[in-house]
């Protein structure tokens, strides 16, 4: 009885939310949602906040509900997606699905967590603090609900318009301090004699614009603050408008390259980091491959030459440079010798460029 009242209640409450406007979204963006947990009614609460942004906003959204424990329905649609958000608890995928949720990952588009996301699978646990910058350490008792507080330096995020300081959380607060190192907080979570912890934050892995909150229990989608708070999410993940020059320490923090770390990658990534100012693509084939065929403004030094290493040499050691051979396994090596050398940024394109090719990426003769 208590939960069909509750189920009644959310689904009068979030009719009067959806008065609200949120901006017209420009185009038809492809957002999924992964309900794969139940403890917190997601399966009745995504669906219905999915279709609402469908036939408001003209958002283009496809809900997956688990079919059991361990297994989501139609997830090859991930390659279609534009924004993921999940809400999973402590799934293990099969190698196959865990492969095609990996793959839309590093391919560096968005991400939203919500609540139990941080603990979504148990065969990739590094999810939480890799991809989300959390660090989930279990939640307060249930009957200690706390209140929020917006960081007061990110009063003027996006992601906070609408966003009113001081809300009642509808479910414990979970503990995640301290935070992944590239994570910035936004909201914290206060219950009277325990530590203040992050609610809410935002993050990046390899390029991609990632949000996540520990706030998702069923009562939170009766909040307006919570409402705006995810409206306000999807709407900063999808956002491309940002055009001005990337420095090269804002590449290096937007994709996480680590100084001194060749950074292997795909050819999703790859061809997104192409884009950027400031990167040399560097090409180590043959000198009849690179003949053949190139991407555009690459330069071209032979792995095989055996002047190649003084070659490198002078190069300038801190820029950013995007490493290809045919088919990964010379530009491997060239990037760990130039990172022995002191190059600051490497980066290689795994399947090489075999699979740019495959792919149908540009190519240059």
């Amino acid at each position: 009885f208590l939960a069909m009242r509750s189920l009644i209640r959310f689904l009068f409450f979030v009719s009067f939310l959806w008065v609200l406007e949120l901006p017209a979204a420009t185009a038809k963006h492809h957002i999924v949602f992964l309900a794969g947990e139940s403890l917190y009614g997601s399966e009745t609460t995504l669906p219905i906040y999915a279709d609402r942004l469908k036939k408001k906003y003209g958002y283009q959204c496809t809900t997956l509900v688990r079919t059991d424990k361990d297994k989501l329905p139609n997830l090859e649609v991930l390659s279609k997606a534009d924004l993921v958000v999940f809400y999973m608890r402590r799934m293990t995928l099969s190698e196959d699905q865990l492969g095609q949720v990996k793959q839309y990952i590093e391919s560096g588009r968005p991400v939203i967590g919500l609540r139990t996301a941080s603990h979504a699978m148990q065969n990739w646990l590094a999810f939480d603090n890799l991809v989300l910058g959390g660090n989930y350490q279990g939640h307060h008792k249930n009957e200690l609900i706390g209140k929020t507080s917006i960081v007061p330096e990110m009063n003027s995020h996006p992601i906070l318009n609408k966003v009113v300081s001081g809300f009642k959380m509808g479910g414990s607060l979970y503990k995640n301090s301290p935070l992944a190192k590239q994570a910035t907080a936004l909201i914290t979570g206060k219950i009277k004699g325990h530590p203040e912890e992050p609610v809410a934050w935002t993050h990046t892995y390899k390029g991609n614009r990632t949000f996540y909150t520990s706030l998702g229990h069923q009562d939170d989608f009766e909040n307006i603050n919570f409402i705006n708070l995810i409206n306000n999410a999807i709407e900063w993940c999808l956002d491309d408008s940002d055009k001005s020059e990337s420095t090269l320490e804002k590449i290096v923090e937007k994709y996480g390259i680590e100084s001194g770390e060749p950074f292997r990658i795909g050819v999703a990534l790859f061809e997104k980091m192409v884009k950027e100012k400031n990167i040399q693509l560097l090409d180590v084939r043959t000198s009849s491959e690179f003949k053949a065929s190139h991407i555009s403004d690459t330069k071209w030094i032979d792995w095989f030459l055996p002047s190649f290493k003084n070659k490198i040499k002078e190069l300038d050691k801190e820029k950013i440079y995007l490493v290809y051979c045919a088919g990964g396994v010379r530009s491997a090596r060239a990037c760990e010798m130039m990172s022995d050398m002191g190059f600051k940024y490497t980066v290689d394109l795994a399947p090489g460029f075999s699979g740019w090719k495959a792919a149908g990426k540009a190519v240059e003769k």
